[in-house]
């Protein structure tokens, strides 16, 4: 479905895998690199026959912070999620640590950071999560876990197992129009 000269309106209309965008951009000659709504942003620019954005270079990667020890005091530089960055964290927190969007978000909204304040951030998020009445927030690209989300909050779906969401989920992203779940309309699983 994808193809050159569709218009922005029947891009927007569909939910895209990233894979899907990777392989468009590649068509269109644009970058394929980024989060999924920074390459969605490049296409629709290259469908409106916009010249690409320039982009910054991504940071150098010849010294990565987890090149030397880390400490708390270490400045958040050049972070990479590695093998030694996981194990600092791991030291820090514990094994239930991974690598989290939120955390990756935090990192990018704020300056002059250490790693003890993204280990503090992410103590914050999990201590936040214990609360049974937490509602953690989703992503703006985040429509599957939206989707699944408004499902089991549906009285109609008690009991339904993760399989039968998905299949709805399935059946929704391919339909043409907004990707989110609406129990009026999700009876059968459409949309």
């Amino acid at each position: 479905m994808l193809h050159p000269g569709m218009s922005t309106e029947d891009f927007r209309r569909y939910y895209w895998l990233k894979a899907e965008l990777q392989t468009f951009a590649r068509q269109l000659g644009v970058s394929t690199g980024g989060y999924k709504p920074v390459l969605a942003a490049r296409i629709e620019r290259r469908l409106l026959g916009k010249p690409a954005l320039a982009e910054p270079k991504p940071a150098s990667t010849k010294q990565r912070d987890s090149d030397n020890p880390l400490t708390r005091e270490t400045p958040v530089v050049n972070f990479t999620s590695d093998a030694k960055t996981r194990a600092f964290f791991n030291s820090q927190i514990g094994p239930e640590f991974h690598f989290t969007y939120r955390m990756n978000q935090y990192r990018l909204a704020h300056k002059d950071l250490t790693y003890g304040d993204l280990v503090d951030a992410w103590i914050a998020e999990r201590d936040k999560r214990r609360n049974p009445d937490y509602v953690p927030p989703i992503a703006s690209h985040g429509k599957y876990n939206r989707f699944i989300r408004a499902f089991f909050a549906d009285p109609a779906n008690r009991g339904k197992s993760i399989k039968e969401a998905a299949a709805a989920w399935n059946v929704v992203k391919t339909t043409a129009g907004e990707q989110v779940y609406v129990p009026s309309r999700n009876k059968g699983g459409r949309s």
